[in-house]
Formats: C-alpha cells, sequence, structure tokens
C-alpha cells in the first residue's frame, strides 16, 4: 500500500518542473500541506526572502550557449579558451590566465581531479559531459574559482574561440517556504527534503522522488507509531549554495534537535552513504549503523565521502548537531533534461524506503 502511495506521490509531482515560485513548486507545497491536514498533523509555514542567481546564463559565441553555474560566482572573470580531456590534467603544471573546458565521462571526475584543477589554478572551469548530451546542474563546493557546466552539442560553437568573458549576473531577491511538520514527542530528529528542481528539468529523480519517500515514510508512521524520539519532516526549496532555507529554520526551530537526516536522489541506482562531505564529517558512528543496517536487510550500498558534494544538512554541522547524508551517488542524470518520470528506477525507491522507514523506527535502540 504504501509502495502505490509513494509511486502515486512521485508521478504527480514530476509533472511539473520545480523552480522557486513557480506553479509546479506551489502545487508541490500545496500536495506537502493537503497530506498534514489530511493526516491530522500541525503545519510549520516559515517564509523568507532569499538571494537568488539565475541557474545559467548565456555565453556570447556562435550563437547563445546556455552556462550553468556550479558554485558562487560574484566577479568578472575572463581568460583564454583550452578545450581538454580531463584525464590530461595531470600532465599540466598550470593554467593560470586560461578558463580550460574540461571534458569528463562521469560525475566522479570532479571529484577526482579536485585537488589537481585548484594547484593549476585556471581563472574558471568549464565542465562537459561527453557521455550524454545535457547540462548538469550538481552544485559543487571547495573550488578556488569559478565552476560552470555545459552541453557537449554547444562545444562546437565555441571551439574557434581563443578568449572569453564572463560577466556575473546580478543576484535577484525571491521568496522561499519551508514546509514542515512533526510526529511522536522526544528529541527530533530532522529528515530534510528539497522540492526544488531546474527549470529546464522535471526532477524526477532529483527530487521529486525524495518528498514521495519522505510523505510515504510520514504516512507509515502515522499509522503505526512507536518510538522515544520526534520525526520532524522539512520540506524547503533550495536555488543557490547557501541553503538560506534550512538555515533559516535552524535559526528559531533548533531547540531538541537531535540529529538531521538529509535525503536526494531517491529514485536511482548506487545507494551511498556519506560519512563525509564537501562540508566535513558526518556522524561517523551513525552512518556506520545506517550502512551496516542496509547490508544486513540484503541492500547494496556504498559507504564513501566526497570533496566537492554536500546538502541540507549542512548547516546543522555549524550548530554541532549529527547528521546524516544518504543518498544515489554518482547519478549524472540528476536534475538534467532526462530527470524525468521515466527514468525514475522506482524498485530501488521502494527499497530506500524499507532501509530508512526501518532505520528511524530502530533509531532509539542505536
Amino acid at each position: 500500500m504504501t509502495h502505490k502511495f509513494i509511486d502515486e506521490v512521485c508521478k504527480e509531482i514530476s509533472k511539473y518542473p520545480r523552480p522557486i515560485n513557480s506553479s509546479g513548486a506551489n502545487h508541490t507545497k500545496n500536495l506537502i500541506k493537503e497530506f498534514a491536514i489530511k493526516n491530522n498533523l500541525s503545519l510549520k509555514i516559515e517564509e523568507l526572502k532569499s538571494k537568488t542567481i539565475p541557474t545559467y546564463f548565456f555565453l556570447k559565441a556562435k550563437k547563445l550557449v546556455k552556462l550553468n553555474i556550479l558554485n558562487k560566482f560574484k566577479e568578472h572573470v575572463e581568460g583564454k579558451i583550452f578545450i581538454v580531456e580531463i584525464e590530461k590534467l595531470r600532465y599540466i603544471n598550470t593554467l593560470e590566465g586560461y578558463i580550460p573546458i574540461l571534458l569528463i565521462k562521469d560525475i566522479v571526475d570532479i571529484e577526482l581531479y579536485k585537488d589537481k584543477i585548484n594547484d593549476i589554478k585556471p581563472k574558471a572551469v568549464i565542465f562537459s559531459l561527453i557521455t550524454i548530451d545535457t547540462s548538469f546542474y550538481q552544485r559543487v563546493f571547495n573550488f578556488n574559482m569559478p565552476v560552470f557546466s555545459m552541453s557537449s552539442k554547444d562545444l562546437e560553437y565555441i571551439e574557434e574561440l581563443t578568449y572569453i568573458t564572463l560577466e556575473p549576473v546580478k543576484e535577484e531577491q525571491t521568496e522561499i517556504e519551508n514546509i514542515s511538520f512533526d510526529i511522536g514527542r522526544g528529541p527530533i530528529v530532522c529528515i530534510v527534503t528539497s522540492i526544488s528542481s531546474k527549470d529546464d528539468s522535471y526532477g524526477a529523480i532529483y527530487s521529486a522522488s525524495s518528498v514521495a519517500l519522505s510523505l510515504g515514510i510520514a504516512q507509515s508512521f502515522c499509522k503505526n507509531y512507536n518510538s522515544d524520539f520526534r520525526f520532524r519532516f522539512l520540506f524547503t526549496e533550495e536555488d543557490n549554495c547557501d541553503f538560506e532555507g534550512v538555515k533559516k529554520h535552524i535559526d528559531k526551530n533548533l531547540k531538541h534537535v537531535y540529529y538531521a537526516i538529509s535525503i536526494f536522489n531517491m529514485g536511482w541506482t548506487n545507494k551511498s552513504c556519506f560519512y563525509e562531505d564537501a562540508y566535513g564529517e558526518n556522524s561517523l558512528y551513525m552512518s556506520e549503523k545506517f550502512y551496516k543496517y542496509a547490508k544486513s536487510i540484503n541492500q547494496n550500498i556504498f559507504f564513501l565521502k566526497t570533496k566537492t558534494m554536500s546538502f541540507l544538512h549542512a548547516p546543522f554541522k555549524d550548530k554541532d548537531i549529527k547528521t546524516l547524508m544518504i543518498g544515489s551517488y554518482p547519478c549524472i542524470l540528476s536534475n538534467t533534461t532526462y530527470d524525468n518520470i521515466e527514468s525514475v528506477k522506482f524498485e530501488e525507491l521502494y527499497s530506500w524506503f524499507e532501509v530508512l522507514s526501518g532505520f528511524l523506527r530502530r533509531f532509539h535502540a542505536l
């Protein structure tokens, strides 16, 4: 029954892209609110104004080329173009004055070569996937320069150029909304989920599956709850690298919060538990417990750290709250034009439900 509910919610949310303040985002928020009201859960709504930048801008070449900004970019930058396969960076000692376009086969390549890229000091970096014809939006951290992505189909339009100039886009103010509800009593375990997608992506894998999973777990707890912990389900909008929605929630709702768990890319293979991310260590004790529990019920899962990624649990770390980051990694389809309902691996989503709901039900015994 729960699997059917998760299936229906994921499909409903995936009908529309969900950038901030869009009709798709509002549709999803209304669905979450209706769920809470139907199940007699006390809703908490938080509104805030956030400074955001558009997810992409255009580089003038032979035609307008779409570049996606993957980290903070606030200053004008210009340099010579240099197109190279990322593996060949090992033979390069410096790229000062250059803006390399690095051809990569997988998102993991960014992890592997992050330190090398910082060492050779390019003015900026543009990544381009050569295995699939799409731009990607995975936010990256701990780079010493602006980082962008572009579709491989656009390479032909700039490969004859020798020099480009990139201008930062202006920040815009927009309204963000957090939605949360609690189930149970006791110290709070916060499960944090994004509802957002980019404006050219349905984000079915990236966030629709995660929202569906969170609501599925909440529904199962409404029907059968027996725990010494209170579970807070927090749904936020996010469109930049600063986690402003989560920070807003933390400012006034940190009392009694014992633990924070962020989930993403639930509708994909490569289950992963991150004992460390770009913002530092997560709770090694609880990460190991989660990993061992998943293995005990015959679920294949990776236990890893990442140099460049983080997610919505990160602001809790600054407040000395124990954290857990789980998701599917790598996933090159996440938040791209191919991230639609046809790409969701529903069996993986159902198995995530069995793992996470079972883990949370045993939380008091850990």
